[in-house]
């Protein structure tokens, strides 16, 4: 390759997709080459392989180096350079539709933490690779990228090892949300740790940090706050009540129940209609 390339690929729009790749590619920077200030009308991923540089958005400037990456937002400005002494070389994707805010939420990039350290890197640059090798216009190659995309962006959520109190936090919040959608189904913590790339262990301890609880313990809170609303508030049979909120058993749920009331659902039941 020469000294500096640039390798691109700009998709045709597949609008009906949740998900779409807009473009892709990888570059050697010359020296200074940058883009804006401006604002993108999708998201922008760049992971670093090697050299230097900055990215500013939001009032804030990041200088950042080989190993790190760095997200931008749609609709909000932003600046990137090259540096003059040993610019950097990068891949990047940019990317749309309804899933994709749902996605990168998961991931450790936010508003306030737009450029990362990931530990798994190289795991990223593969699967930015992966979608370029996949490029295309037509319809099938507009999923296959996007497929390719979910799983680079999965690496990035596993990725992430940094363990201060805000990513604590934010792992507790984001499976908290995940629970709360998805409480009436027959899900366990396994699968909220799942969905955000996490060990079962640490899902505990970001819980226990964040809610004084442990995972199990505020989805049956959260289950059970939703069955004394449906009894008070609805004429549904306490089995219905019971698949409503997520047990399968209605037995096992009378018990989770009054563990946590002390009143079984029916007396619950009359005792607020008395």
């Amino acid at each position: 390759m020469p000294q500096n390339f640039k390798y691109s690929f700009k998709a045709s729009e597949h609008s009906e997709l949740s998900l779409v790749v807009y473009n892709v590619g990888f570059q050697k920077c010359p020296p200074g080459y940058g883009w804006g200030p401006g604002v993108r009308d999708h998201f922008l991923l760049h992971y670093i392989v090697s050299g230097s540089g900055i990215y500013q958005t939001g009032g804030r400037t990041f200088s950042l180096s080989a190993g790190e990456a760095f997200l931008a937002y749609p609709d909000t400005e932003i600046y990137y350079c090259a540096d003059q002494t040993d610019p950097w070389e990068y891949y990047w994707v940019g990317f749309s539709g309804a899933a994709a805010p749902l996605l990168t939420a998961q991931t450790p990039f936010s508003r306030s933490h737009p450029a990362v350290k990931l530990s798994n890197g190289e795991g990223l640059r593969r699967g930015l690779l992966d979608i370029y090798k996949a490029r295309g216009s037509d319809y099938p190659d507009a999923v296959r990228m996007a497929g390719y995309l979910q799983a680079a962006l999965a690496v990035t959520m596993k990725g992430n090892t940094e363990n201060s109190e805000e990513n604590i936090a934010d792992y507790a919040r984001r499976a908290a949300a995940f629970l709360q959608q998805n409480y009436s189904a027959s899900i366990g913590v396994e699968d909220a740790a799942n969905h955000i790339g996490v060990s079962r262990s640490h899902l505990y301890r970001a819980f226990q940090n964040e809610f004084g609880c442990s995972p199990s313990e505020y989805l049956t809170q959260y289950r059970i706050q939703r069955a004394k609303q449906l009894l008070c508030h609805s004429d549904l049979s306490i089995n219905a009540v019971a698949a409503s909120v997520g047990y399968e058993d209605p037995l096992y749920f009378s018990r989770a129940f009054k563990r946590e009331t002390g009143s079984s659902p029916t007396r619950y039941r009359l005792q607020k209609k008395e």
